[in-house]
């Protein structure tokens, strides 16, 4: 392992519940959108069997990062990781992946976002918005990652209770359902539409494994991030069931394929407003929650990478007053 500058090394602060709201507020927003194209490829049951196998292959993952985690202890994850098993070189190509997907998804949310405030307010430009997003939430973590989680804990929360409170609505007869969508759609294309839809299985959970990223700032790691992780991991399997459930019984096939909010289609399918109100939140705060969430991972990968030099070492410089990495933040 190569040797840190003590100067480098970030400060312990984190608990449970903010490893918790790291990994699930990244990846909350799968259930809001995007796995419905398990739908479009293999219906009802290809959409089930991609959950299904994706859940599979995902706990297993979150156990791994749960492990590897509170072992390391250090910032970076998958980076770290990758170091101790096969080498500095392929390490330094790992951690560089690793920070361009959580950019990239940054990105994406933030642009949600911006199209979800133009649909409220059509006045307001999405590019423009989009920057603000990014700028403002690149400040929250600037300014400490104890608000930032904490932040997220709550917007995660939030739309997760969301999903509870509207699957139970539905379960106990308070919105009326359609039994027949689930046979109408089942298995559009055959067989082969099963292997097609295990691609898009990821999608309700991908992201878990970058609850572990900041395990170097957890008061007690060995226990924070295991538990953490393995709670992210568990309410999203609940989390997936449900939004499955609930959009299988309330849009027909068809349209739910090709639907770019689901959830918040489903509740307007209900016809209820307080659940078209709290499932439109609930869409829009995941959006932000995840967007906050790549922007903490993504500067912990560079971080590590730049203490270990691998870019320039000016990056790992810790804030003397806010104890964050705040110029790979930035």
């Amino acid at each position: 392992m190569s040797e840190h500058n003590e100067a480098a090394n970030l400060v312990k602060t984190l608990r449970p519940f903010h490893i918790w709201a790291l990994g699930v507020g990244i990846v909350l927003v799968g259930e809001y959108m995007g796995w419905n194209f398990t739908v479009a490829k293999g219906g009802i049951l290809g959409s089930l069997l991609a959950m299904l196998v994706a859940g599979t292959m995902y706990v297993i993952i979150a156990l791994c990062a749960s492990e590897l985690g509170s072992a390391t202890k250090l910032a970076g994850g998958p980076y770290d990781w990758a170091r101790l098993f096969v080498g500095p070189g392929a390490a330094a190509s790992v951690g560089l992946a690793v920070y361009m997907e959580y950019i990239a998804l940054e990105a994406a949310d933030a642009i949600v976002v911006a199209f979800i405030a133009q649909s409220i307010f059509p006045e307001l430009q999405v590019f423009p918005v989009t920057l603000l997003v990014i700028a403002l939430l690149t400040f929250i973590n600037y300014r400490g990652v104890v608000a930032a989680l904490t932040l997220n804990f709550v917007l995660t929360m939030i739309a997760f209770i969301a999903i509870v409170v509207f699957f139970f609505a539905t379960a106990f007869g308070g919105v009326n359902i359609h039994p027949e969508y689930l046979f109408q759609g089942a298995l559009p294309n055959g067989m082969i539409g099963l292997f097609a839809a295990l691609q898009f299985g990821p999608w309700f959970y991908l992201g878990i494994e970058g609850a572990a990223m900041c395990a170097e700032e957890c008061k007690h790691p060995s226990r924070a991030v295991p538990l953490g992780q393995q709670a992210g991991m568990i309410t999203l399997l609940v989390g997936a069931a449900m939004t499955l459930y609930l959009c299988s019984v309330l849009i027909p096939t068809d349209l739910l394929g090709v639907s770019v909010y689901p959830l918040f289609e489903a509740a307007q399918n209900s016809g209820i407003f307080i659940f078209i109100a709290l499932l439109g939140l609930g869409t829009f705060l995941t959006c932000v929650a995840s967007a906050n969430g790549c922007v903490c991972d993504s500067s912990r990968s560079w971080f590590a990478l730049s203490r270990d030099k691998y870019v320039s070492s000016w990056f790992s410089a810790v804030h003397p007053r806010y104890n964050t990495p705040y110029l790979s933040l930035i």
